[in-house]
């Protein structure tokens, strides 16, 4: 999903126009318009503006290309270090950790919870690739596509959360950023 279309799924799934998106973030609606029809890209002030008025992270805007044991191991530390993150190995007869074993998993129940869900849609969406439901191959194919255009509709639902989850966050507190 590209940027624009990301703004235009957020903004619909607040139930608002681009004027009034344009009103809550001062950047005119014309060009919320060009950013949504990919015309333009917003620079990262904009985004900011956008994303505050939509009420989500920054974040959920950015592609991050994970290619490299470095690029996966910096996020993890980075997770680790900001929240109630648990890294866990059985152990071998010398004490050894085994890596096959390796499991990650968060205290935060609002993470798992999500996390289950995403479990869900990725199991259903594996049933559909491997044919599990005796699809035509032509019906595999539509059911395919439907597929993977409903996982990304459920990862932007599952991203639409501000809840602070950071480590010693011990009661409900959502994220407001600032303009």
């Amino acid at each position: 999903m590209t940027t624009g279309e990301k703004i235009k799924h957020f903004r619909n799934l607040r139930g608002i126009s681009q004027e009034t998106l344009g009103q809550l973030s001062g950047i005119n609606s014309a060009t919320i318009k060009k950013y949504e029809y990919g015309i333009r890209n917003p620079k990262p002030d904009q985004l900011m503006k956008i994303a505050n008025a939509l009420g989500i992270s920054i974040n959920v805007f950015m592609d991050f290309d994970i290619e490299t044991v470095s690029d996966v191991l910096s996020l993890l530390f980075k997770m680790d270090e900001q929240t109630d993150m648990t890294f866990e190995a059985e152990k071998d007869a010398d004490g050894k950790y085994i890596p096959s074993t390796m499991k990650i998993s968060f205290s935060h129940p609002a993470i798992n919870k999500k996390l289950c869900t995403y479990l869900k849609a990725k199991q259903l969406q594996k049933n559909v690739e491997e044919n599990n439901y005796q699809f035509s191959k032509y019906q595999q194919n539509e059911a395919i596509e439907a597929i993977s255009s409903d996982m990304e509709d459920i990862k932007n639902q599952l991203l639409d959360d501000n809840m602070i989850v950071t480590k010693g966050a011990n009661r409900l507190a959502v994220k407001v950023y600032p303009n």
